[in-house]
This record gives structure tokens, sequence and C-alpha cells, in this order.
């Protein structure tokens, strides 16, 4: 029996987080890690000690102060975190999830995901974390990160949860997207006969060769629709090809640029990430 790692935390994708794992559970047949990382102590360390400043004896107690707050802070955070999990671990149940493994970690986010990375067949992560504004343009500080440490599927979780009847590969020829389509046409996630829709958006006519994908997919059992459009905006096109065609699923190759160019010309998946309001399954 494989498993999955679901990271869970307070956000509002929580709950959406929990259904799709239970959903990918079922379907191939897995059990669930479900972690939960509290930030170490320094994240919550002012950037400036200012106590310098202070007389030997006004400082002292408020370093003893401060020190009694940390502590509190602390256990309020560990007694939060089992609340998330517990939580969690409910809806999976409700859901026919039978073998639940709790976690309950401190330290970063992307080191114990690589920790358990090995271990695992898919990770989950919500769109945006607890701290983040749901409306926001902005996406969870470590989405990104995440994506570019890991090398097994990465499943985005939106807000929208609902049946998947069609999906869509956003298809560019990459070494990623290739993943992508292996994975799926030897894993029971989704069902054959499912309503495949592939897209190619090129600069030019004919930059990108999609037989070869298109043959894989039919031969899988999928009934495959391939669409070629040229426009530089890759992202913009896909983004109304969800909406237009009613995809309940979008499955891309991720960041296959370096931060560099991606600070500097943007990147097709972050974009992709923040405009889709379905899930997204990532392969690098």
């Amino acid at each position: 029996m494989g498993k999955l790692l679901v990271c869970i935390d307070g956000s509002v994708y929580a709950d959406n987080l929990c259904a799709n794992a239970a959903w990918v559970a079922k379907q191939i047949n897995a059990e669930i890690d479900l972690l939960h990382v509290l930030r170490r102590p320094s994240d919550y360390q002012a950037p400036t000690d200012h106590t310098g400043l202070m007389g030997l004896e006004a400082r002292s107690n408020l370093l003893e102060e401060l020190t009694k707050v940390d502590e509190e802070r602390g256990r309020l955070d560990q007694e939060k975190g089992k609340i998330i999990l517990a939580h969690g671990a409910k809806i999976l149940q409700k859901a026919g999830i039978e073998k639940i493994n709790l976690i309950h970690r401190r330290g970063s986010l992307v080191e114990t995901i690589q920790e358990f990375e090995e271990s695992a067949e898919m990770i989950f992560m919500g769109k945006r974390g607890e701290h983040a504004n749901k409306s926001s343009l902005f996406l969870g500080s470590n989405m990104e990160k995440v994506a570019r440490s890991i090398h097994k599927p990465l499943f985005i979780t939106s807000s929208v949860v609902r049946p998947i009847r069609r999906f869509l590969i956003a298809y560019d020829g990459k070494d990623s997207v290739h993943k992508a389509i292996d994975y799926i046409t030897h894993q029971p996630l989704l069902k054959k006969g499912l309503e495949c829709h592939l897209l190619v958006v090129e600069r030019t006519k004919g930059d990108i060769e999609t037989s070869e994908a298109e043959q894989t997919l039919r031969q899988a059992g999928f009934t495959t629709l391939l669409k070629a459009e040229q426009n530089h905006h890759a992202d913009q096109v896909i983004a109304s090809y969800v909406v237009e065609n009613e995809i309940d699923l979008l499955i891309t190759g991720a960041y296959s640029h370096s931060r560099i160019h991606s600070l500097l010309l943007g990147s097709t998946t972050a974009s992709l990430i923040k405009a889709c309001k379905i899930p997204l399954l990532l392969f690098r």
C-alpha cells in the first residue's frame, strides 16, 4: 500500500485538502500521513533586539517575561496543532479512510517534507497557508520552495472540490509533462474513459510535437481531445481554457526554469496556481 503525505495547517483550504487526499487515497489504495509542522522558535523572534538600550535590571525582567510569553506561545501552538490534526483525521475518517498516521513536527516545512518524500507517492498542499488572505494574489510562502525541492507529484488544493469528470494536461513537450503522462497512464488515479483535454500553447505553429503524447493517452483508454493555440502567454490561455471547458483537474509540469528566470520573466506555474480555482497536479 502506498502513502500520501498531506501537509495540513489552519488555512481555509484544510477541509478541501483532506477531501482531495481522501479521493486520491481511494483511487490508488493508499494510506495517509497527515503532517502538521509548527514554526521554529526563531520564526517568532523580532528581527532587532532593543534590550541593550535598557538598564540591567529592567532588561532582566523583560527577558524573563518574554521567555514566559515564548513558552506559552509554544504550548498553545502545540495544542493548536493537535486540534488541526484531529480535525483533518475526522474528515478523512468520514470519507472512509481507515489508515491515517498523525505526524506533528516543529521546524522547516520544506525540510520536513523532504524527510518524508521518499516514502510518499504524492504530496498535498493547500494553495495558501493559514496566514495568507484567501483572496490574495500571492501564493503561500512555502509553495514554490516545496515545489522546487521535491520530485514526487505535488497536488495543490484550491477552493473547488468536485468529481473529476474531465482533466486537462497543459502540454509543452518537456520532460516534466512526459513524467505526468507516464504517471496517469500507469497508475489508477484517473479512470479510463475520462475526458482528457491535451492543450498545447505554441509560440509559432508546429513548435511542439504532440502525436506521441496523444497516442499514449488514447492507448491508455482516455477520451483525448487535442487543442493547439499560438500565443506568447501560455498561462492566460490555459486559465481561460480551464473555465470555458469546465475542467476539474489541471495536470502540468512545474517550475522548469530557474528562480532567477522566474524572478525576471515570471513563472507560468505560479500564474496558473494563482489563476485556476481547481486542483492542480504538478510534476517536476
